[in-house]
């Protein structure tokens, strides 16, 4: 294991310290097509890390703007490192992208999605939240699975109350294609199918290939105070800014896991 400092990957120590943004692995000047993911301001009191200041154990990662109105809304920008472990375009939606290509023009993003809104009537639904989350490693769906669902990754997030989250990054059914920028779902960030496959294969390349079966699988920083556990037993004290959480000792809280994280945010406030 490679993590900074000594790593304690144990079943949760009493108290933990925040401590505040990663190091960045990489530190030459953005690329052009991640300029505007650098360049973000987030509002205050809205949690934000840019690709430069996302923890080195992280080799994926995938960018979602929730925002309602502007030019960034509604879009994905999917990042992968290159082999110098500086931070790349991994994917762009070539069917999407084609007119602007043959002028020349490399992409900005890697495609539209829809992200959450409130539906009268339905509690559980509601704008996407924002944070930086890791993947949750004890449950995908790969293929169709809910209604409108296809190969859904979902983010590692317990409310408060204990219920886990069932926000996930996922594709959809072909008649929702036309609703793609702007918000439409119930909290999930859809996208067409061929878009989930991309992102699927970085994590599950053989489909359904899980855990230390993925390139992707290792030791990442552990968001979250409470024990480690394989089941679906709640997790508490969640942290959703990127912080490090120590435990008492100094050892930075880790576990392992898949080493893609999303980042949720909005630009509009």
């Amino acid at each position: 294991m490679t993590l900074p400092r000594r790593s304690f990957l144990g079943t949760g120590l009493a108290a933990a310290v925040l401590l505040k943004t990663a190091p960045a692995r990489a530190t030459e000047a953005p690329r052009p097509d991640l300029a505007y993911l650098e360049a973000h301001v987030p509002a205050e009191g809205q949690p934000y890390l840019p690709p430069s200041a996302l923890h080195p154990s992280y080799d994926a990662a995938v960018y979602v703007n929730t925002a309602l109105s502007g030019d960034g809304m509604q879009k994905m920008w999917v990042l992968s490192r290159d082999t110098d472990g500086a931070w790349q375009l991994a994917h762009h939606d070539e069917k999407y992208w084609q007119k602007k290509l043959a002028e020349g023009e490399a992409p900005a993003y890697s495609w539209p999605v829809s992200t959450g809104r409130k539906y009268p009537g339905d509690s559980r639904s509601g704008p996407t939240p924002v944070g930086i989350f890791n993947v949750d490693d004890r449950r995908f769906r790969p293929g169709w699975g809910s209604p409108g669902m296809y190969n859904a990754l979902y983010i590692d997030l317990h409310y408060s109350g204990g219920r886990a989250s069932g926000v996930a990054i996922h594709g959809t059914t072909s008649g929702q294609y036309r609703k793609l920028g702007r918000p439409d779902s119930h909290g999930c960030v859809r996208m067409r199918v061929e878009n989930a496959d991309k992102v699927w294969a970085m994590v599950h390349p053989e489909k359904k290939a899980k855990g230390a079966a993925s390139p992707l699988w290792g030791e990442i920083p552990r968001y979250f105070t409470s024990a480690v556990t394989e089941d679906m037993s709640a997790r508490s004290g969640y942290v959703r800014d990127g912080s490090l959480l120590y435990a008492e000792d100094g050892s930075l809280l880790t576990r392992e896991g898949y080493r893609m994280v999303f980042v949720f945010f909005r630009d509009d406030l």
